[in-house]
């Protein structure tokens, strides 16, 4: 029963194909083409006629009208607040106590509390009567050392009216 419901069914569909394209054509179609507007073809594109007239209009030479500084003195003088130098590459000014030196150990005896450093290459020990540039080339010039606490490993120095804290 299923394959003659089937064989119908291909059969209907097979001849209303054929009849529906067998039919007659009365009906003209056309289409009028007479309003149509051809672009122009151009590399441009434009999006908005009324900004592009504007940008087409003002394609004029500009001309370099900065003003040169005569020398780097008188920028420097312009400066108010800020660093000394607008061009430098933001100079830090870096003291050699805090870059260079190194706190490496600490030695107590009876007489006198020593602390091993190094600063710029140089090892050695200094005190608490070392004072830079003075009497040891182991501080920065100016430096002094104020207090040795070897129980805590403390070594605090005085530089340019600072003190400074160096702990092992």
């Amino acid at each position: 029963m299923s394959q003659f419901f089937l064989f119908n069914l291909i059969a209907t569909l097979f001849v209303g194909s054929l009849l529906t394209s067998c039919k007659s054509k009365t009906e003209n179609f056309d289409l009028d083409f007479s309003n149509l507007k051809i672009p122009n073809k151009s590399t441009e594109k434009i999006l908005n006629p009324d900004i592009s007239n504007t940008l087409r209009t003002n394609n004029k030479i500009t001309k370099n009208q900065l003003i040169n500084y005569q020398n780097k003195s008188e920028i420097l003088n312009s400066v108010i607040l800020g660093k000394d130098d607008p061009f430098s590459e933001g100079e830090i000014k870096v003291n050699n106590l805090t870059s260079d030196f190194k706190l490496t150990g600490f030695l107590t005896t009876k007489i006198n509390k020593y602390v091993f450093v190094s600063y710029l290459g140089s090892e050695g020990s200094i005190t608490e009567d070392s004072i830079g540039g003075i009497n040891t080339i182991l501080l920065p010039d100016g430096a002094r050392v104020i207090n040795i606490d070897p129980k805590n490993s403390k070594l605090i120095i005085n530089f340019e009216n600072e003190d400074y804290i160096f702990e092992l």
